[in-house]
């Protein structure tokens, strides 16, 4: 057990390692992109009625966290992962006495690191301008870290799912950088679900993101009725991680 917990610890330093090398990208993707649409959408709403309604200021920082938690997760976690692959990175990690299911929680727990940063960031942030929310202690604490989680644990078995059958890394970097964004502006994150085409409300049922922003805004509203958002979330990530790491390539040809 303690050698299992050495590995892990292991994987997720040398992440944290290629982090600290590369820190403008995950600042840009954590909290600049998302700290900049926050901005342009309020100002947006300002210029309409719901500038009244300090509701709607709650809605757009919702949004913004789930959008800084789809990019880390999804575009800058599938980054590393496809440079572990094409690059041969990972080969060397086969090549050490490290099973895979520690390199699976390795990475797991770097993209767990990277979204509770992204998420506090955002909300300090968000403090600082006048943003109010009313979550509730500890409760509403505890569930918005489990919604983090669970969103986190989804997108980031997304990631790995591309950077497994990517063909070439400018493939599987375009498909990250895509869903990266794709999952918050086809889903009703910065907006009500009604403002969407038909088709695109459909499409977003079965998008993490719908039901992450839609918890992300209850809690801090104040509220704490979110178990079929927490019990959604949790399905997802079971599917989208099983999948993803059960494709892995530990020892490719």
């Amino acid at each position: 057990m303690r050698r299992r917990v050495s590995d892990v610890a292991c994987v997720f330093r040398i992440h944290l390692a290629r982090l600290r090398a590369e820190a403008g990208p995950f600042v840009l993707a954590s909290l600049i992109f998302p700290g900049v649409m926050f901005m342009f959408a309020n100002a947006v709403s300002s210029m309409a009625a719901a500038s009244a309604d300090p509701q709607s200021r709650v809605r757009l920082l919702a949004g913004s966290v789930v959008f800084s938690l789809s990019l880390t997760a999804v575009t800058w976690l599938g980054y590393l992962l496809l440079e572990n692959r094409f690059t041969g990175r990972l080969k060397l990690f086969a090549t050490l006495p490290l099973a895979p299911s520690s390199y699976v929680l390795g990475v797991v727990l770097f993209a767990l690191a990277q979204g509770a940063v992204g998420t506090v960031s955002l909300l300090s942030i968000a403090w600082i301008m006048g943003v109010h929310t009313a979550i509730t202690a500890p409760g509403g604490a505890v569930l918005l870290g489990g919604i983090v989680v669970l969103t986190v644990l989804c997108v980031c078995g997304i990631a790995v799912v591309i950077a497994a059958h990517a063909r070439s890394f400018s493939e599987g970097s375009l498909l990250t950088d895509a869903l990266g964004a794709g999952l918050v502006f086809l889903a009703p994150v910065y907006c009500a679900p009604e403002a969407l085409p038909r088709i695109v409300q459909l499409m977003s049922r079965v998008f993490p993101t719908t039901y992450a922003a839609r918890g992300v805004r209850t809690v801090l509203a104040g509220g704490s009725d979110v178990g079929v958002e927490l019990a959604i979330l949790a399905g997802m990530a079971a599917i989208t991680l099983a999948a993803g790491f059960g494709s892995i390539r530990w020892r490719e040809d």
